[in-house]
């Protein structure tokens, strides 16, 4: 498409407002975001500056198409109060001539969105965490340093320390508590170790913890209360099966691709159980051993069938989630252009938060609704995510109008 000059004007101009807000709101979610991660877990000012450029793609879907509505709303307000809207109509031109600039600008972002999404942003949220979490050691010594304790059932011991040292690793004033054979009283201990300094190394392949102690006390929890010292010594804690859950990927760091692929997996057993469990039942039925038909299996299948339906929707959710928030930028040009023109005499941030006001009160509730609605299964993914999209075009479609018209 061959634009001129008044075109590639109304660009310069949406793209100069359009970079500046993009920059202002990218800076203040890094600082939130990435301060937030350091006063939780103790961040070194390395690890920071090599966690930002993987933040800054997962910031994008909500900052671009905000930049972009600041960016219509501020540049067409200024155009209109300059009594360049009336120039361009009396002309004899149509206000789409200055508009339709924005309108591919957003159109172009919202693509650029829609792939960034599928690949590029999954995958660096995912490298976020891992600068987080670069093994489950230093996972372990961060949580621990910033909780005080790691209280997991699933563990043997209950552990609690007065501080970490992140750099030597040494755990200070540790106090381990052994928790008693499974049917004991609840919560209850059989034996508690207490040392000024302790340190912790992770076998993940033998599933083991080498644990040192220095100036350690053991204490028995039995009636006799045995209390004897061990110190400079190594004991073996057996770990549990799940400790690579730290690096588990959350469904936000799963590309489109793989989502698509997970998709598929459950469908495929959803039919292929179904199928099994049906000519299994037939058959018994048919050659009348009811008795042989086994339905706890049958109604652990339903149960699983659930679990199954479940993550798919999941799955879709995300996947339409992501669709939608892409196309925030272009229905938001929609939106902002006419009003920014609509209110010329007024200033500038006044036309801003005319338009913004209905995304944070209307938009972005809806959206989490349908999220929740769509993972539930109580609404088709499609309609629950595009709910908010299709609302703000209807509100445009009351206000582009006049625009045009007049």
């Amino acid at each position: 498409m061959a634009f001129g000059i008044l075109q590639r004007y109304v660009i310069g101009e949406v793209l100069r407002a359009f970079v500046m807000a993009l920059l202002s709101m990218t800076v203040i979610f890094v600082l939130f975001m990435v301060l937030g991660e350091a006063a939780k877990i103790g961040l070194s000012p390395r690890d920071m500056l090599i966690l930002i450029p993987y933040v800054i793609p997962s910031t994008l879907p909500y900052t671009v198409p905000v930049s972009m509505l600041f960016a219509v709303t501020v540049v067409y307000g200024r155009l209109a109060s300059d009594n360049e809207v009336v120039a361009v109509k009396t002309a004899g031109l149509s206000a789409w001539t200055i508009i339709t600039p924005s309108l591919v600008m957003g159109g172009a972002l919202s693509a650029a969105l829609f792939f960034l999404s599928a690949e590029a942003v999954p995958k660096a949220s995912h490298q976020a965490k891992l600068v987080i979490f670069k093994n489950f050691e230093d996972m372990f010594y961060k949580v621990l340093k910033y909780e005080g304790e790691m209280n997991n059932p699933e563990w043997p011991f209950l552990i609690k320390v007065s501080d970490v040292d992140l750099e030597t690793r040494w755990l200070k004033n540790a106090t381990f508590k052994h928790r008693a054979k499974k049917g004991a009283t609840p919560h209850a201990f059989d034996a508690t170790v207490q040392a000024k300094l302790a340190r912790i190394k992770f076998d993940l392949d033998a599933g083991k913890a080498h644990v040192y102690l220095d100036e350690a006390t053991v204490t028995s929890e039995s009636k006799d209360k045995d209390i004897f010292l061990i110190n400079d010594r190594e004991i073996e804690i057996d770990l549990p099966g799940n400790n690579n859950r730290g690096y588990e990927k959350r469904i936000q760091e799963w590309t489109t691709n793989e989502l698509d692929v997970e998709k598929a997996k459950f469908r495929m057993l959803i039919v292929r159980e179904r199928k099994r469990r049906a000519v299994e039942a037939a058959f018994r039925i048919a050659s009348g051993r009811l008795d042989r038909i086994e339905w706890g299996v049958i109604q652990r299948a339903f149960i699983d069938y659930g679990f199954w339906e479940s993550r798919i929707n999941t799955f879709e959710t995300e996947k339409q989630l992501r669709v939608a928030q892409s196309f925030g930028s272009l229905i938001f040009v929609i939106l902002g252009a006419p009003v920014g023109i609509l209110f010329a005499r007024r200033d500038f941030l006044s036309a801003f938060i005319s338009c913004f006001l209905p995304i944070i009160l209307l938009y972005y509730p809806l959206m989490l609704l349908g999220v929740n609605l769509g993972k539930e299964g109580v609404l088709n993914p499609v309609l629950a995510l595009w709910g908010g999209n299709v609302l703000l075009a209807v509100i445009a479609g009351f206000v582009l109008p006049p625009v045009i018209r007049h």
